[in-house]
């Protein structure tokens, strides 16, 4: 594998396409500084995914596209295309010609592509990883990257051996799984908290589930009472309603009338008011007001005219000015002014001569100053020649001394390297025999192999009785679970069990946990029980009536008691039974009791054992030879002789809770000891897995032990023979040099006897000299006409100020004169003008006293005119008056009224809003509409005393209620028999009706029932079932009626409005003891539980996950430990051959800073040139650095080579004898890899295969010529 091209557009200085075709072997680049040689290295990191503006040598990524010059404009994108020959398949790729693609477009966007098909950044670094390169970039050594290098870190240094021995992709791994395991760890905590929240939950929720039980029974007493209450509510407040709205009709009628009289009045009213608008008060008063004002103004004008007869004439009067200019004046100012113009004329051309005078004198100082001048440059340059021969002189004296110290340096060396030759020679002599002599390596690699296979084995195993165990773990906690749940299900807080509570003497518990039911008969017991199943077991009868007297006074409610003792009569089954059917005394042991209720009862199944129904057997003929037999099938059927009771599901028993617990409590049992014999069995298993992994560490510790034992004799035998070959070839390349170093001193002591001899001659010729004497007489026969110059300007600039001051002084007096002239002719008109207005006021004087007399008598006739009209006027208004007091009393009474109305509509609209309210609480309550609520609860409604015993009348009332609503609000019944009610709820309706039996029902005055043969708890359980079927009322199954009750034959009694609240009141008492009520606990706890199994099973996955996680994180330390240390080794190897041809003498090593710790630890480098005491490499010379770094980077390049390696002026601060000994580095990685080398070095171009010559144009734009070295043929120049 290797470079095969590279193809840059547009990419820092290469504005135009240029392409360099690569060869295996060492490419040299050169060029002058700033041509673009580095952006070279520049482009091919950059292409193969560098990241960092900084390292491109840049402020931002932006900057690596051609940015333009002054004749050159800029580029939009930058683009690098680097193909790869990839024949060996080196890539994991399946192409043998591989081109990686890099473009950046200027408003930021950025593509990869491989081969032409677009990627990502990752792709292309995954890509290249296997072969040694990654996001360090080790194998571009580019400007300043020795020192770098070199000091750098231990942890930056061991970045280095990781990219290249590829440990960079498993370090990644590592990394995101890392990260996986944090994400991981966040969910597993919520999820432990979550399953432990929902744990906490159950319990109560459970204990809601009870109370809703208990809840439903109390609810549909506190929905009848609240019914009628609402009903009296709505009646009452009609009856209200009707008499404000009577009240309301008679008031507004006296509104009518009493708003016509006011109209009336109103009218009379706006008839005076008009006749009294413009009468003849207003108009005497206005020529009143008028003839005032008239006499005013004229009295104003008299004396107004006075005034201005006064004021003209005092302007008459006043005194006038003579001019103060004259003509003459100005004249002689304006004479004044030319004679000195004429003055400055003259003057100016005595300031031409004293100029030429000046030019004179300054030419004459200029041509001396010229001579002088090349006289200083003679000396000038005399000076210099003799300097740059004293220097000649003192260089080649300089250069004989270090030519001669270098003959002697390298005489010493040479002495030097033949003792190292010597001792190498001598080591290589002392090594032992191989250690891998007389080893059978593939008898050790059977063994590993064998014991690897025996721990997977174990793992395996392990794994397996792990998991078996996990899933007994889970079967056993949910069936822990469903125990929890079925016991819940089976404690029911109801009388029954505060009965038990109380610990009363001879109170045994409850009938169905002293009962023991042949599996699988549990249902059909219980329906044959009939609702005794939760009943109270008592000792005798004297102990069960107490017991009720107890739960009477207690107020726990209502209970069934059973008597142990009971006395068992004769039953009336014949002795033999049809196939199929069983006594049920045959499936149940218990206390006598059970034998006195169920000594008539007989269960019913199939041939082969399964339920049966009442479709399946022909009951007719078992009731015909047991006609008083109740019988039962396994499905749940209940078959009478006047009674059948069955169909959908039914609601599970006490005895099936119970039976379904003790089988859960006995599995779980079986489960638990299975889980610890598993449990035991892992724990072998893990014994089994440490063993073999044991005995797996131990082989491949045998095996590593051997290997390393090889590796070190071969790294010794290595590094032995490359020392003594390395000190053989110093020892010949020192021979050599000093016999150059010979020649080159006798070529000094020449050139140091040539320069001696001339500059002894050119000290004997004469210096020249520099003549300045008459240069201060000139210099002041200059100042002189330079000061007579300045006089002369000087008095020119006087005269012409003043000139311009006195034309400036005329001009001003001529503009006063024109002023002087203007202000006579103005006055001369005012005059006349003056004279004109004191005539006019003469005349306005003369005729005022005539005129104010006419005004003065024609006001007095109109004053008294205006005080006729007045008087009549007055009789006018107290009319108006009048009437105005009338139309306000009728206005006022009219207010009242309107009030009043008003008071009214207000109360009735209350009266209707709490109408509305109350119908609203019934909808939303009861879902009762008003006219079902008014027809079956109003107060006019006798109430039924068994409303609440007999669910069967409840369910007729409400379908006929619910039909009457229908009929009245126009709606008809669907053809099933359904009824839509206003809410859009179809409420189910059975159409086939049966007489009712209550020969087993008697009424109790208390509102309860007194079962006679049958449990009292069914009347509360068959109203409950009702309350669900009614709207607004729980959601419980379906009721079903089978038999109905004629209402005409039900007892009645009136409505009484405290009884109905102190009803009310109770049950609403008793729901607030039950507390606060969820009715969908039942449904909310099941599915709690399921999801609390869900969560649990969820959360055993993530912990196994984590598992498997953490031991890929394992596997992969323990990867990387084995590639890193054997990278490490193999780098250390190369550094001990490497070093002494880099610096002979000398001695360095690389170590690690913790070897303890082989995923953490640090490389230290130390190094010691020949003849030096050094601890720090800073204080390594710039050339000792350099090759210190090269040292360490060439043994990472030979440890792990890598397919190319790309170097920038490594050898810039290197001297010709370092170079050398660098060159033979390159010359041994060339045979192994490819090399780009940045140079300016002859030498360096010397062993190249090819050369790369790059040069800047004039338009700033970098040009490319190639030259294949080899062949000696000019290659086609790519630009």
């Amino acid at each position: 594998m290797y470079l095969k091209s590279l193809t840059i557009k547009g990419f820092k200085s290469f504005a135009q396409p240029t392409t360099f075709a690569f060869e295996p072997g060492v490419t040299c680049i050169v060029g002058p500084n700033g041509s673009g040689k580095s952006n070279v290295v520049d482009a091919l990191a950059w292409v193969m995914g560098e990241q960092g503006a900084k390292t491109l040598r840049g402020g931002k990524m932006e900057d690596v596209i051609f940015a333009g010059t002054s004749t050159r404009g800029p580029l939009g994108r930058a683009q690098v295309l680097l193909t790869i020959d990839n024949t060996d398949g080196l890539l994991p790729i399946d192409y043998s010609e591989v081109t990686i693609a890099r473009t950046l477009f200027r408003n930021g966007g950025s593509e990869y592509a491989i081969n032409g098909e677009n990627c990502r950044l990752l792709d292309v670094q995954e890509l290249l990883s296997d072969t040694g390169l990654g996001r360090e970039m080790h194998v571009i050594v580019g400007q300043g990257q020795l020192d770098k290098v070199l000091h750098a870190t231990p942890e930056d240094r061991r970045g280095f051996i990781e990219e290249a021995a590829g440990i960079l992709k498993h370090r990644r791994r590592k990394e995101k799984t890392l990260r996986k395991l944090d994400a991981m760890q966040t969910n597993l905590t919520r999820l432990s908290d979550l399953a432990g929240e929902i744990r906490r939950q159950l319990k109560p929720l459970g204990r809601q589930a009870e109370v809703a039980r208990k809840a439903q029974s109390v609810a549909a007493v506190a929905r009848d009472a609240k019914a009628r209450i609402l009903a009296d509510d709505v009646v009452r407040l009609r009856r209200e309603l009707h008499d404000h709205q009577e009240v309301e009709a008679g008031r507004k009628s006296e509104r009518i009338v009493l708003t016509e009289r006011l109209d009336q009045t109103r009218v009379r009213q706006q008839h005076v008011e008009q006749s009294m608008v413009g009468d003849d008060v207003d108009r005497a008063r206005t020529v009143v007001h008028r003839l005032e004002s008239v006499q005013e103004r004229l009295r104003g004008l008299s004396s107004l005219a006075n005034q201005r007869l006064m004021f003209l004439a005092q302007q008459a009067d006043a005194p006038q000015q003579g001019p103060s200019i004259t003509p003459e004046r100005v004249a002689g100012v304006r004479a004044e002014a030319d004679r000195l113009a004429a003055r400055a004329e003259e003057m100016q051309g005595g300031s031409a001569e004293t100029a030429r005078a000046v030019q004179a004198a300054r030419d004459a100082l200029d041509a001396l100053d010229e001579r002088i001048a090349a006289q200083a440059a003679r000396v000038s340059q005399h000076d210099l020649e003799a300097q740059r021969l004293a220097n000649a002189v003192d260089v080649a004296r300089s250069k004989r001394g270090s030519t001669v110290a270098d003959r002697e340096r390298r005489g010493r060396a040479l002495a030097e390297a033949g003792e190292r030759a010597e001792r190498a020679t001598a080591a290589l002599a002392e090594l032992g025999t191989d250690p891998s002599e007389g080893v059978d390596d593939e008898a050790l690699a059977a063994t590993l192999q064998a014991a690897r296979a025996q721990l997977e084995t174990a793992q395996a195993a392990r794994d397996e009785r792990r998991d078996r165990l996990h899933a007994l773990e889970r079967e056993r906690d949910a069936l822990d679970a469903r125990v929890a749940a079925l016991g819940m299900s089976i404690d029911i807080r109801d009388g029954s069990q505060a009965l038990i509570d109380a610990g009363r003497a001879g109170i045994v518990g409850r009938l169905a946990d002293a009962l023991t039911v042949v599996p699988g008969f549990e249902g059909a017991v219980a329906v044959a029980l009939d609702g005794l199943a939760d009943a109270v077991l008592a000792d005798d009868r004297s102990v069960a009536l107490d017991a009720v007297v107890h739960a009477r006074s207690a107020d726990i409610g209502r209970i069934d008691v059973v008597v142990a003792d009971a006395e068992v009569l004769s039953t009336d089954l014949p002795d033999t039974l049809p196939p199929g059917v069983r006594r049920a005394l045959d499936l149940v042991q218990g206390p006598p009791a059970i034998a006195a209720i169920l000594r008539n009862t007989l269960i019913a199944e199939t041939a082969d054992g399964q339920g049966a129904t009442a479709g399946t057997l022909d009951l007719e003929a078992v009731l015909a030879a047991a006609p008083h037999a109740t019988v039962v099938t396994r499905s749940g059927d209940l078959v009478r002789a006047v009674r059948v009771t069955g169909g959908g599901e039914r609601v599970t028993s006490r005895i099936e809770l119970v039976a379904e617990r003790d089988d859960a409590v006995t599995r779980r049992d079986a489960i638990r000891a299975d889980a610890e014999d598993a449990a035991t069995g892992l724990q072998a298993a893990r014994t089994a897995v440490e063993d073999a992994r044991r005995r797996a560490d131990e082989a491949d510790a045998a095996s590593r032990a051997h290997a390393k034992a090889t590796a070190e004799y071969d790294r010794a035998s290595a590094s032995t023979r490359a020392k003594a070959e390395n000190a053989a070839a110093e020892v010949e390349r020192l021979r050599a040099a000093l016999a150059e170093t010979d020649g080159a001193v006798e070529l000094v002591d020449t050139a140091q006897a040539e320069a001696e001899a001339a500059h002894r001659a050119f000290t004997e010729q004469e210096r020249p000299v520099v003549d300045a004497s008459e240069r201060p007489g000139l210099q002041d026969a200059l100042e002189a006409a330079r000061a007579a110059e300045v006089e002369q300007r000087i008095q020119v600039q006087t005269v012409r100020e003043r000139v311009r001051a006195e034309r400036h002084r005329a001009d001003q007096l001529e503009r006063q004169l024109e002023a002087e002239r203007a202000a006579a002719e103005e006055a001369a008109r005012r005059a006349v003008i003056r004279r004109g207005q004191i005539e006019t006021a003469e005349a306005v004087l003369a005729d005022l006293p005539g005129v104010l007399g006419a005004v003065d008598r024609s006001l007095a006739e109109a004053r008294v005119q205006l005080a006729t009209e007045e008087s009549e006027r007055s009789k006018r208004n107290t009319e108006l008056q009048a009437i105005r007091n009338e139309e306000r009393e009728l206005r006022d009474r009219l207010q009242t009224i309107t009030d009043g109305v008003h008071s009214l509509e207000m109360e009735i609209y209350e009266k209707k809003l709490h109408v509305s309210g109350v119908l609203d609480r019934a909808l939303s309550d009861l879902g009762l509409t008003e006219a079902v609520l008014v027809t079956e609860y109003g107060p006019t409604v006798p109430v039924p005393v068994d409303v609440l015993v007999d669910p069967r009348v409840l369910a007729r009332k409400h379908r006929d209620a619910e039909r009457a609503a229908a009929a009245a609000a126009g709606l008809d019944e669907t053809a099933d028999g359904d009824t839509v009610p206003a809410d859009g709820d179809t409420v189910p309706v059975d159409s086939d009706t049966a007489p009712v039996d209550d020969a087993d029902t008697d009424i109790d005055p208390d509102g309860g029932t007194a079962d006679l043969d049958t449990s009292p708890g069914d009347d509360t359980v068959a109203l409950v079932e009702l309350a669900s079927t009614l709207p607004g009322g729980p959601a419980l199954p379906e009721f079903d009626v089978t038999d109905e009750v004629d209402p005409d034959d039900v007892e009645t009694v009136p409505y009484v409005r405290a009884e109905q609240e102190r009803r009310l009141q109770a049950a609403e008492r008793d729901l607030g003891r039950l507390g606060k009520v969820n009715p969908l606990a039942l449904e909310e706890f099941q599915a709690l539980e399921q999801r609390h199994a869900f969560l649990a099973e969820q959360l055993e996955d993530l912990q196994k996950t984590r598992t498997d996680l953490m031991t890929i994180i394992d596997e992969l330390d323990t990867k990387m430990q084995t590639i890193f240390e054997s990278a490490f080794n193999d780098t250390k190897d190369a550094f001990d051959v490497i070093f002494p041809i880099l610096f002979p003498g000398g001695s360095g090593s690389i170590n690690l800073t913790d070897p303890t710790d082989l995923l953490g630890t640090g490389i230290d480098v130390q190094v010691k040139p020949a003849g030096k005491k050094i601890d720090r490499l800073t204080l390594l010379s710039g050339g000792e650095r350099s090759l210190a770094a090269v040292a360490l980077l060439v043994a990472i390049f030979t440890a792990r080579p890598s397919p190319f390696y790309i170097m920038d002026e490594v050898e810039a601060a290197l001297d010709d004898a370092n170079l050398g000994r660098l060159l033979t580095v390159f010359e041994r990685l060339r045979e192994s890899s490819q090399l780009i080398v940045i140079t300016h070095q002859k030498r360096t171009m010397e062993i190249a295969d090819a050369l790369y010559g790059v040069s800047m144009r004039q338009d700033g734009v970098s040009a490319v010529v190639g030259q294949r070295v080899q062949k000696r043929e000019p290659a086609d120049a790519v630009a």
